[in-house]
């Protein structure tokens, strides 16, 4: 008896399983084009332009890039979703790969890449690009122009790599290591200015 019971509850978490595999593999929309609108963003004429243009960039390039809308993100991070995205599509099998997704009810946009273009670098300075491009004309209803204009730059960035990528980061944080010793130094220049100055310098102090 014990034996049967084992083996209901072995098929029964099986299926448990599978159930939960397939409403997984449900939560994320079809691969239907290089453009899949699933929350309804963009209209037939946007959307037409965006594919032609991202078909235009395979064709030079060979790399593929994919802008996804969907309308939540079904209680995971983007980060996490985005993650899922990209291995369900399997985007990784085409060179310099990303998808650039939006999701409506959080109001969230990440670019998603594939090897081997991901990295935290890229990350960075895709997060910035949208802050900077593509969020403002979201947030002025003008999805279209906010996604074809974060589309080209993100050519940019693929074509220029991670590499440079890089080398524009660290430049950025040599820069603001420059600007933190500015202070300390100032103030040691003051001190010593200070010092020079009035009938008791700085050196012929003592202490009452």
């Amino acid at each position: 008896m014990f034996k049967r019971l084992r083996n209901i509850a072995a098929v029964a978490a099986f299926v448990f399983l599978g159930a939960s595999a397939g409403l997984a593999q449900s939560s994320f929309p079809a691969l239907s084009g290089l453009v899949v609108d699933s929350a309804g963003l963009l209209t037939p004429d946007d959307k037409e332009r965006l594919t032609t243009i991202l078909k235009q960039h395979e064709t030079d390039t060979g790399g593929r890039v994919i802008v996804a809308t969907i309308p939540n993100l079904g209680g995971r991070s983007i980060e996490a979703y985005g993650a899922d995205l990209a291995h369900h599509w399997n985007i990784a099998k085409y060179p310099n790969s990303a998808i650039l997704i939006v999701a409506e009810a959080e109001r969230r946009v990440r670019m998603e890449f594939g090897p081997p273009v991901r990295g935290t670098m890229i990350d960075v300075r895709s997060s910035q690009m949208v802050q900077r491009v593509i969020l403002p004309a979201f947030r002025a209803g003008q999805f279209d122009i906010g996604l074809e204009t974060g589309l080209r730059e993100l050519f940019v960035m693929l074509e220029e790599g991670v590499d440079q990528a890089t080398d524009e980061t660290r430049h950025l944080s040599e820069l603001l290591i420059d600007k933190r010793l500015l202070l300390p130094v100032g103030v040691l220049a003051l001190i010593l200015v200070l010092c020079g100055r009035g009938p008791r310098p700085c050196g012929r102090l003592r202490a009452r």
